[in-house]
């Protein structure tokens, strides 16, 4: 295993606002299952912790946030700034509203979007991102930022809110690892072709199924994002190698020639099974390794055809509950790889923005 491997949750908007909406018991259960399946390093919530601002609404969030036996971090949502620009609120109940910190090798940069309405940012925190960013590259770190506003938000204009312009040099000219948003009650992932952008499904009033949480590996340049619903029991599975296409943004990211598979399996049970599929063939058994955070096997890259190909993995407990994790990645023996806009799925419609 990797010792520098890290593992964060990601729960999407909360909008946390009465104890007997099913969002209040999404939330609970999501801390559940973060200090007894997960065991993160660290939650890091989208924003819009709350839906309007008020103090019965904070107390609800700080019933959820104090089981967490994790660290937490916060952002800052257009719900938590409800007729509040200044956020007075967000930081009596949870503090500074912009902030950064590192981790074995990563510096996690969280802005703050909500200083300006609907959204925006100012002079004084675009200096500050700047300065971070370019001192976590001096130092070799990876670079991941955190905002509540999701860049490719339909039916919103993030271009032209005041500081974005600035925000996009800071982005498109520094090698940012990924960017990690809320805001949009939808999951998507995005590839402008330099760098990623994720957003999550929220966790009040989401949109695309149900209700959950993402699950993020970082190992080295291996970035891998899987989705925990509501509706999901037993093993949670997570491949972690090969990158998945979406989020390939250079040759490194392809499978070039003989390859391995890795994996990550959760589960409160012991597994009885692990099995692995290329594209439509067989299922392939696997021994079950001591450390079900270090699964792996092979990959015959060198037999594969050029294009893109599927790997499926699924573990089973004891109780006979099967956890399941699929991705499309690409294969090129010549090394040769492209990225080009993609967005995975295609949302073309939300009622919330």
């Amino acid at each position: 295993m990797n010792q520098n491997r890290i593992t964060f949750v990601w729960p999407g908007d909360l909008h946390l606002e009465a104890p007997d909406r099913d969002n209040h018991q999404t939330a609970l259960w999501m801390a559940d299952e973060v200090n007894t399946l997960i065991k993160p390093d660290f939650v890091q919530f989208a924003g819009d912790n709350v839906q309007h601002g008020r103090a019965g609404e904070w107390a609800l969030f700080h019933e959820m946030s104090s089981r967490l036996q994790v660290p937490w971090h916060a952002l800052v949502g257009d719900h938590d700034a409800h007729h509040d620009p200044a956020a007075h609120g967000y930081q009596t109940n949870i503090g500074v509203t912009y902030q950064a910190f590192s981790l074995r090798g990563f510096r996690f940069i969280c802005l703050n979007t909500m200083q300006a309405k609907p959204l925006g940012i100012s002079t004084e925190q675009i200096l500050w991102f700047r300065f971070e960013v370019d001192a976590a590259l001096a130092r070799s770190e990876r670079v991941v930022v955190f905002q509540h506003h999701y860049p490719f938000q339909i039916w919103e204009d993030f271009n032209n809110a005041p500081g974005i312009a600035a925000w996009r040099e800071i982005i498109q000219t520094r090698p940012i690892h990924a960017l990690f948003a809320g805001h949009t009650h939808y999951g998507q992932m995005a590839n402008d072709a330099k760098n990623i952008y994720i957003a999550t499904r929220s966790i009040g009033e989401p949109e695309g199924g149900p209700a959950g949480y993402s699950i993020v590996t970082l190992d080295d340049d291996d970035l891998a994002v899987t989705y925990r619903s509501v509706d999901d029991h037993g093993p949670a599975v997570q491949i972690t190698h090969p990158r998945r296409l979406i989020l390939a943004t250079h040759a490194g990211h392809i499978v070039t020639g003989p390859d391995s598979w890795r994996a990550r399996c959760w589960s409160a049970l012991p597994l009885v099974s692990l099995q692995s599929r290329l594209d439509d063939g067989p299922w392939t058994d696997h021994p079950l390794a001591a450390d079900p955070s270090a699964a792996s096997g092979p990959i015959p890259g060198n037999l594969l055809a050029k294009g893109e190909h599927t790997l499926d993995l699924r573990a089973t407990d004891s109780a006979g509950i099967t956890g399941h994790d699929s991705l499309t990645f690409l294969c090129d023996l010549s090394g040769r790889f492209n990225p080009y806009p993609a967005v995975e799925p295609v949302v073309k419609f939300t009622k919330f923005c």
